[in-house]
């Protein structure tokens, strides 16, 4: 674009896009829709995207933790690392273990229902 073609206050803007590096995903088991269970793993992609090359496992599960607890409602919990095991009890639904490159991330929510307050409660 020529600078005649701009109007008067328009600057050129260029689209500069982050590519997003290749990773090897696979949702080893989930006990919810597909379309769910692909959100999570894009919102878990999303967070390794926006964490520094030297992150640690505990850093991956707290991002997506607070993303999940933002986007979804419940308690959500994460657990990321290569080698653990793990005997949960969650809501029905809501459970994804996926493999991302080698870390593997165990997601599900578990808690108390949302409930309005009542009047003696505090918040």
């Amino acid at each position: 674009m020529e600078d005649d073609d701009l109007q008067d206050g328009q600057l050129e803007t260029k689209s500069v896009t982050k590519e997003r590096p290749y990773r090897l995903t696979n949702i080893v088991r989930h006990d919810c829709t597909k379309a769910f269970a692909n959100n999570v793993l894009e919102l878990a992609l999303d967070v390794l995207d926006n964490l520094p090359s030297e992150h640690m496992y505990k850093d991956v599960a707290t991002a997506l933790k607070r993303k999940l607890d933002e986007t979804e409602k419940g308690t959500w919990h994460v657990i990321a690392g290569s080698h653990f095991g793990a005997n949960v009890t969650n809501d029905a639904e809501t459970l994804v273990n996926m493999k991302i490159d080698d870390m593997y991330v165990l997601v599900f929510r578990s808690g108390p229902p949302d409930r309005p307050l009542t009047n003696g409660e505090a918040e």
